[in-house]
Parts: structure tokens; sequence; C-alpha cells
């Protein structure tokens, strides 16, 4: 028993045009031909491919550029906080010794301390 199967487009008959208009899109099938690309069409896809390239290193460039300067500011203020701290330790040792030599409090020491820094 011959199979019943309907087509959803028409059957062109001949001498016939067909209206395609009807054909829901995906029963459409569109055929490209790479050959039929002219030399201008070629020669522009290959400039919009080097202005890709060249946007993405531009980008990378100036995204290590950040992270270079990110991480010369962290250690610019690690480097202060250090000489910060150093500075804190040298006043307590020297008000420590001032207030041992003297035996006066620690008013006294601040005094001594900021006589031995400004000579």
């Amino acid at each position: 028993m011959p199979s019943q199967h309907q087509s959803k487009t028409s059957q062109p008959t001949p001498g016939h045009v067909c209206d395609y208009s009807q054909v829901a899109d995906e029963e459409l099938v569109i055929l490209t031909d790479d050959s039929t690309n002219t030399k201008r069409e070629k020669s522009m896809e290959k400039v919009c491919r080097q202005e890709e390239a060249e946007w993405r290193e531009r980008e990378h460039e100036a995204e290590c550029k950040a992270k270079r300067q990110k991480v010369e500011e962290e250690w610019l203020e690690a480097e202060q906080k250090k000489r910060v701290e150093e500075e804190a330790q040298k006043r307590r040792v020297m008000e420590e010794e001032a207030e041992s030599l003297s035996g006066e409090g620690p008013g006294h020491a601040e005094f001594v301390y900021f006589c031995t820094t400004t000579r």
C-alpha cells in the first residue's frame, strides 16, 4: 500500500512560478557559495579581522598596565606601612630608654625623643 504523504508546500507544475511566501522559515534552505565573494569583500573582512586583533591587543595591554599599577601601589603602601611601623618601634625604644635613664614619666621621654630626633 503506497504511503499517503502530503508535502507542506505545493509541488511545482511545469511552467508555473512557485510562490514560497507561504513557506515557514524553518523550511527554507539558503545556499551560499564563498566563491561569489569579491576581492573587495575579502579585503574588508581581512581589515575587520586585523582591527579586531589590534583592539584585543590594546585591551590586553591596558589590562596588564592596570595590573602592574595595582601591584606597584600595593607595594608602595606596604613599604609606607613598614616605614611607619619601624618609626613607631624606634620611637617606643627611644622612649623606653629615656624613661629608664631619667626615671621620669612618659611625658619626659617624649621630650627626650623629640630632642634626639631633631638634632
